[in-house]
């Protein structure tokens, strides 16, 4: 009966794998044994390998420094039976030992929804989002620098490259967890929700303005707003836990309503709290400014004399009335 051994990682993760059919096999750290380890703790000749008669395979311990060790850091004095997926160690080093008659867990059938995240990592989607915040860059930069400081232009403009480096950082956080557990990082797919999520709050955030301004700030405009920005933020939360993890689904929703909640936690309390006495920030009010002056249909400045010279003409027609 052949058997595979497995050398793992100090987190029991599979990094090499070796099948055999002869029933004596050699382990440890020299290059004449069947396995062959590289942990600095494990010695020359650490371990061996046996089959019996019945078939049953044992460790023994052949007098190493460090040791070997079953299940429950229990120690190999003399030969010691091991069951097919039982971890033991060599030192520090964990295998893991299979008979080829042991039973697999199923395949996994292909995730649709892992698929069509992983379209996000396409370079020219990637470029597009890119260059969608940096339009949007531009285009405050533009619209608040005084024209006293139009020096600054270019120190301003830099904030671009630094901007998308910095929103580098999660995916590569992202991708560093995957590859840490063996999984594919979708470094790129990462890369590319993120970089759609800030550009789709940017877009977010002109729609909110138009509509808190034609609304006259009202106070739905300011919930739909920060609804928007925890729903953008969610989705991109959730597409990157899908990809990062295998967990229960129930697990990957939780975390990223934590992660969304804790994003968007300054705009809800800043919704939530009431307003502060001391706060001198300008507000809208239509009693000083009716919405209909500045919502009107334009006209040419003749057009606005006519009916500007028709309204003092009703004026003193009115007057005129006993």
């Amino acid at each position: 009966m052949a058997i595979l051994v497995e050398v793992l990682n100090a987190q029991h993760k599979v990094v090499e794998r070796h099948k055999f059919n002869q029933q004596h096999i050699r382990l440890g750290r020299a290059y004449d044994n069947d396995v062959i380890l590289f942990d600095k703790h494990v010695c020359p000749h650490h371990a061996s390998l046996s089959q019996d008669e019945q078939g049953h395979w044992q460790l023994e311990d052949l007098s190493s420094v460090n040791g070997s060790y079953l299940a429950g850091r229990k120690a190999v004095l003399q030969k010691e039976p091991l069951r097919s997926g039982e971890i033991c160690w060599l030192g520090e080093q964990a295998l893991r030992l299979y008979d080829d008659q042991h039973q697999v867990a199923p395949a996994l059938p292909l995730s649709l929804l892992t698929q069509r995240l992983a379209l996000m990592g396409h370079g020219l989607l990637i470029l597009l989002f890119a260059l969608l915040i940096a339009a949007e860059h531009i285009g405050t930069v533009w619209l608040t620098l005084p024209t006293q400081l139009q020096q600054a232009w270019p120190v301003r403009l830099l904030e671009i490259p630094k901007s998308l480096l910095m929103f580098c950082l999660w995916p590569a956080l992202l991708a560093l967890w995957s590859r840490f557990h063996q999984q594919d990082s979708f470094f790129l797919p990462q890369l590319g929700m993120t970089y759609a999520a800030i550009a789709a709050s940017a877009v977010w955030g002109l729609l909110c303005f138009w509509i808190g301004f034609n609304s006259d700030g009202a106070g739905w405009a300011a919930w739909l707003e920060v609804l928007g920005y925890s729903a953008i933020f969610w989705l991109l939360f959730a597409g990157n836990i899908w990809l990062a993890t295998q967990w229960r689904r129930r697990y990957q929703l939780l975390l990223a309503t934590v992660l969304m909640a804790l994003v968007s936690s300054q705009q809800w309390l800043q919704l939530l709290m009431p307003p502060s006495p001391y706060d001198r920030s300008l507000r809208y009010d239509e009693r000083l400014l009716p919405a209909v002056f500045y919502l009107g249909q334009g006209m040419s400045e003749a057009a606005y004399q006519q009916q500007l010279d028709a309204l003092f003409e009703a004026d003193k027609q009115t007057e005129s009335r006993p």
